[in-house]
């Protein structure tokens, strides 16, 4: 199998900065709804850095600020070579900012719908490399929320899950049930109620829960507990977990597409399409998608039934290994023909064009001085 990354970067649009912090910005990597990422440079560094910079619009509002000052204090907590390593982040600059490790090669979508899916040792590569990535992040606390093919990129190392703008702390279980109480003591006093306070979880348009406004992530990647309104723990990743590694092995969406509605209830109440799981990771990936969370098994007891599965792949003479140890270690002996280079910059405009200058085909300007 080889999986190859972007060849060049996208040239910088008019608008974009050309520094950010002590990095110098080299080409764009790619835009969302929450910011851009670009691709720096640092003579303390070889290579690229990955730097997201937040909206403009988005810069402007307190509540964002905060979010985003929270994503960088999680993403410094988070231990594991599955994940992008956090380098340095100004929550306080104009337009707030972050850098971590740049992380070269396809995203997993890209790979499986333009090549073939993933079979063998390297989709139990994916599958232990994934789990050890959120057995990280829930150690500390931290739910991800949004796991799909597109946030995971096959690296020359092993997957790597990224995008952590929509991650939180994982959620207090009786959140619900103070709000509720404190809410009726509201109402018996005819007080109005506190504008600042969470909303009400399960307030939706239809029973799918496909028309709520503060329903996070993509539809059809989405569990069932957050289509019904709640709390998202870290069970809700290890559902998405297995749609990841369904999708993985499938080349198509295990619960297809189609419009929000049709999707949620395919989520709340059909089977996924498990075509092309061994027997093994079969039996696992339906287990981690159960409808209810609590026939879930948590992130660490997932890890340890994939890299049972890797067993007869591992050395059989090697140490007694941890978890981390026997996950590096599979991805070495399995994670092969990954040919991930770092892209090329961008070509520069024509010198013709407004904002062109020297590039292929283009003769260098002559020296002002």
């Amino acid at each position: 199998m080889i999986a190859r990354g972007r060849r060049r970067l996208a040239r910088l649009r008019p608008e974009d900065p050309r520094e950010v912090g002590p990095y110098r910005i080299v080409g764009r990597v790619g835009s969302g709804g929450m910011g851009t990422v670009y691709a720096g440079t640092t003579p303390e560094l070889s290579g690229y850095l990955a730097v997201k910079v937040v909206h403009a619009a988005h810069a402007v509002d307190p509540a964002f600020r905060r979010r985003f000052a929270r994503e960088a204090r999680l993403m410094v907590r988070v231990d594991s070579s599955c994940v992008p390593r956090f380098l340095r982040a100004d929550v306080e600059a104009p337009l707030p900012w972050l850098a971590t490790e740049f992380v070269p090669g396809p995203t997993l979508r890209h790979h499986v719908e333009r090549h073939a899916p993933l079979r063998g040792g390297m989709l139990l590569g994916l599958a232990a490399g994934v789990a050890e990535a959120l057995r990280a992040m829930h150690s500390v606390g931290i739910v991800h929320r949004d796991l799909k093919p597109s946030n995971v990129v096959l690296a020359p190392t092993g997957p790597k899950v990224l995008d952590f703008g929509i991650a939180h702390a994982a959620e207090d279980p009786t959140l619900w049930l103070r709000l509720r109480r404190m809410r009726r003591r509201v109402r018996d006093l005819r007080l109005p109620v506190p504008s600042a306070l969470p909303p009400r979880p399960g307030r939706t348009r239809d029973s799918t829960g496909a028309g709520r406004p503060d329903l996070v992530g993509t539809p059809g990647w989405i569990s069932p507990e957050q289509y019904r309104g709640r709390p998202v723990t870290d069970r809700s990743d290890v559902f998405l977990w297995g749609a990841l590694v369904a999708f993985a092995a499938a080349r198509h969406d295990p619960f297809g597409h189609g419009h929000p509605k049709v999707l949620a209830r395919r989520v709340l109440l059909e089977e996924p399409d498990l075509a092309g799981l061994p027997p093994g990771l079969e039996e696992l990936v339906l287990a981690a998608m159960a409808k209810d969370p609590a026939g879930r098994p948590d992130s660490t007891e997932l890890l340890r039934r994939v890299l049972a599965l890797a067993e007869p792949l591992l050395p059989g003479d090697a140490a007694p290994r941890t978890d981390r140890q026997r996950v590096r270690a599979l991805l070495a002996r399995e994670w092969t023909r990954v040919a991930a280079r770092p892209p090329k910059p961008p070509l520069a405009l024509p010198a013709w064009l407004p904002g062109g200058g020297p590039g292929r085909g283009t003769r260098r300007p002559p020296d002002p001085g």
